[in-house]
């Protein structure tokens, strides 16, 4: 059972780093999908998501080192682990994105970009439920035990970015363009879509370990 202690604190604080990385990633899209934003703009944004991947990095190694003096079971350590790790993939990606962006110059064509802003927002909304999730499984634990819905809502999110995703392949495979530029807008879609897939991922895995510990 998960109890409130110094290392939920810390891993609340990793969380908030990585949502700080997803919303500075955020204003980056954004921004890269608006023509008319100077490349030097873009990397001063760029430069706030790498910042922000960062300190999600020290406040995860922050986490795992303080489970070294802590007196909880390893399994739980190695659940809280996994949990962390996995929640700095969500930056991980963020930067990655942004960095491949930015040397490469690349711009999302302004016709995608109702379609970029959506799948932002409906990622940033997965996370803040995969969020919440997580804070109950320390301060209502038993109840997210009996109950995890809340992790299907995370699902049903990724499903509508998955349609859209779906749609952007289609029209850009038959835009009047060569191969290669296709196969570069379609990559960075992919790239942009995999936000909402680990965040599935996650919920899956805590899933997976609320019904280990119900059993």
């Amino acid at each position: 059972m998960f109890k409130k202690t110094n290392v939920s604190a810390l891993i609340m604080e990793q969380l908030k780093d990585v949502e700080g990385c997803l919303f500075n990633f955020e204003n980056y899209m954004r921004a890269a999908a608006t023509p008319e934003t100077a490349q030097e703009t873009l990397q001063s944004l760029a430069a706030g998501v790498f910042q922000m991947e960062g300190a999600a990095d020290r406040s995860l190694a922050a986490m795992i080192e303080s489970l070294g003096s802590g007196s909880m079971l390893p399994a739980t350590k190695e659940d809280l682990i996994n949990i962390a790790t996995s929640c700095d993939k969500i930056a991980n990606k963020c930067e990655h994105v942004a960095m491949m962006m930015t040397v490469q110059k690349f711009r999302f064509p302004s016709q995608y970009q109702e379609d970029i802003t959506k799948i932002l927002t409906i990622t940033h909304e997965a996370f803040e439920v995969l969020e919440k999730s997580i804070k109950r499984l320390f301060a209502k634990f038993g109840e997210l035990l009996k109950d995890h819905s809340i992790l299907y809502e995370i699902r049903e999110l990724e499903s509508q970015v998955d349609k859209i995703e779906q749609k952007l392949y289609a029209d850009i495979f038959n835009l009047d363009m060569d191969l290669a530029h296709q196969t570069q807008l379609a990559t960075f879609v992919e790239l942009l879509c995999d936000l909402s897939d680990i965040i599935e991922n996650i919920a899956d895995n805590i899933q997976i370990m609320l019904i280990t510990r119900k059993a």
